[in-house]
């Protein structure tokens, strides 16, 4: 008997490990993952060139990984563990006070930064034209009061510095008070989210307005609807699955305008600048603009302003569309998707001003601004 329990751990354990194998092979495979908002890995191809090479051991190991039975109770189990035995500062996104999942500080790499800020300085210098840049701080940066004991040092008052110091042409518009004092009145980032709430892009567009002493609408001037249930990025990479969802608030100040969407050679066109089937997602942010399009032009013909060109990441979904009552035109161009010449597209749609418009968290790692010419 006592043999037998000093073999039991090591029977239970491969039991544990023959059913989850036969449950990987029998089950069906997932194609993509609702939590984790991404594409599972599939069966790799057998081939005798790839199994050489050690790709087909490399796809195999990602295709188990993702296809395993109960991921999102193992994910999960994961995350609470590491929360429950005090490694929380030591994670990647932060479970925080009042329900805020925040990433870590992002690892910074300067030659990208400064890479970044040189082609647009460069690209408004040719372009001789007014242009502004937004650089939206990250979520621990203006959340630091909830943030756990410990954690990572976030760099944004320095990534601003350094701007200031390199560029020559464009003007920088500085939010970082603006947020910060917003918070303490309101909600301005999601707490499952890293992007702004529509009253934090509200916020941003105060200022935007305010650094080119025009007028701007007030709060009263929206309808506001609100939808529960969105769960964001940050939620979906963090494992935390019963962390309360977010709400997100349509501002709708209605504004008549014209949305197309752009994406190689395909176009949408739409009469709204809210796109409400998405509200019936876990990820609800895309309801501002449709999410991600190579380019997306707002017209309202009655505006007074000309036209206005956004080169952008997708922190400017949700404040494009407070733009949309100011200007003709306004022209979102996302440098991840977007191959052609910017020079050329200024030309053919008589762009009259530009604004870069990024996440300080991308502008220290997106590499995407090579295409800028």
């Amino acid at each position: 008997m006592k043999k037998f329990y000093q073999v039991l751990p090591m029977v239970v354990f491969l039991a544990f490990i023959g059913v989850m194998t036969l449950l990987l092979f029998l089950l069906p495979h997932k194609e993509y993952s609702e939590n984790e908002k991404r594409n599972l890995a599939g069966f790799p191809e057998v081939s005798a060139e790839a199994i050489l090479e050690g790709d087909f051991q490399e796809d195999l190991e990602t295709f188990t990984a993702d296809q395993v039975p109960g991921r999102d109770f193992f994910v999960g189990v994961n995350a609470y563990w590491t929360y429950f035995t005090g490694r929380n500062a030591a994670q990647d996104i932060y479970k925080c006070e009042d329900d805020y999942l925040i990433n870590a500080p992002k690892k910074y790499n300067e030659q990208i930064y400064l890479d970044n800020l040189t082609r647009f300085d460069q690209f408004a210098a040719n372009s001789g034209l007014t242009a502004d840049l937004i650089m939206v701080p990250s979520t621990g940066y203006i959340m630091e009061e909830v943030l756990p004991a410990n954690h990572g040092a976030y760099y944004d008052d320095m990534l601003y510095e350094k701007a200031e110091e390199t560029l020559q042409h464009v003007n920088i518009i500085d939010v970082r008070e603006t947020l910060r004092e917003g918070a303490q009145s309101g909600q301005v980032c999601y707490k499952t989210d890293h992007h702004l709430t529509s009253y934090g892009n509200y916020l941003l567009y105060q200022e935007f307005q305010i650094a080119h002493s025009k007028s701007y609408q007030s709060r009263d001037a929206y309808e506001v609807a609100t939808y529960d249930g969105f769960y964001g990025t940050t939620w979906s990479g963090s494992g935390y699955w019963f962390n309360p969802a977010d709400v997100v608030e349509v501002w709708d100040s209605g504004v008549q305008a014209t949305v197309t969407l752009r994406d190689g050679q395909e176009r949408t066109r739409s009469d709204s600048l809210f796109f409400p089937e998405h509200l019936e997602n876990m990820d609800k942010y895309p309801v501002f603009l449709d999410g991600n399009h190579a380019v997306t032009a707002i017209s309202n013909p009655i505006a007074e302003g000309g036209a206005l060109l956004v080169i952008r990441d997708s922190y400017a979904h949700c404040f494009a569309t407070f733009l949309a009552e100011g200007y003709q035109s306004v022209y979102l161009i996302d440098m991840r998707y977007y191959r052609e010449s910017l020079s050329q597209f200024m030309e053919e749609h008589h762009i009259d001003r530009i604004l870069y418009l990024y996440g300080a968290d991308n502008m220290v790692s997106d590499t995407n601004s090579a295409w800028i010419s």
